[in-house]
């Protein structure tokens, strides 16, 4: 996998891009959503899902970068860990 370097301790994060945030969505209430859309619309199955996705989508900070967008990269690890031994 392809990873872009912000700088040379850093990489943009993989999970949200480097927005910090990202989207999910409840899956269980997804599928109850869909299932309701598809009986009482009699919509397809793909534009069903795709409403009941969209009716339950959210932002969350990304947990990986604590919403700043970036990670340490392999260089950045040993940096920190030198710098916390020697603080």
């Amino acid at each position: 996998m392809q990873t872009k370097t912000v700088s040379k301790l850093y990489n943009v994060c993989p999970l949200c891009h480097g927005t910090g945030k990202y989207e999910e969505y409840d899956d269980h209430k997804a599928n109850m959503l869909g299932d309701h859309y598809q009986r009482v619309n009699h919509a397809n199955e793909i534009a069903a899902w795709k409403m009941a996705v969209e009716e339950t989508s959210y932002t969350k900070e990304c947990t990986k970068c604590h919403g700043n967008g970036h990670v340490l990269n392999d260089e950045g690890q040993r940096m920190y860990k030198m710098l916390k031994q020697y603080a």
